[in-house]
């Protein structure tokens, strides 16, 4: 697939977008979500993101403590695990 993209000058960009760069993409897509439910914090939040909402709803909806750091991240840890690109 072929993707095109404004680059930082005027000038469009356009690349060699395969399969294997959308598996190494969606790696890295895991590994970034996992350190985001690892480090956010989630007790008292007066103002939670739009993100962060989801993430609680989605705890929420499966009885995962959100507040507690060892269920969140085990939690998602272990469905993360499981996801495979397809």
């Amino acid at each position: 697939m072929k993707i095109k993209f404004n680059g930082h000058s005027p000038t469009e960009c356009e690349v060699e977008f395969d399969k294997d760069d959308q598996v190494r993409l969606f790696e890295i897509m895991k590994e970034e979500f996992i350190n985001h439910i690892t480090y956010s914090r989630f007790t008292n939040i007066y103002h939670p993101t739009k993100l962060e909402k989801q993430i609680i709803g989605f705890c929420n909806d499966f009885g995962v403590d959100v507040e507690y750091d060892k269920d969140r991240v085990a939690f998602f840890t272990a469905l993360i695990k499981e996801m495979k690109f397809q």
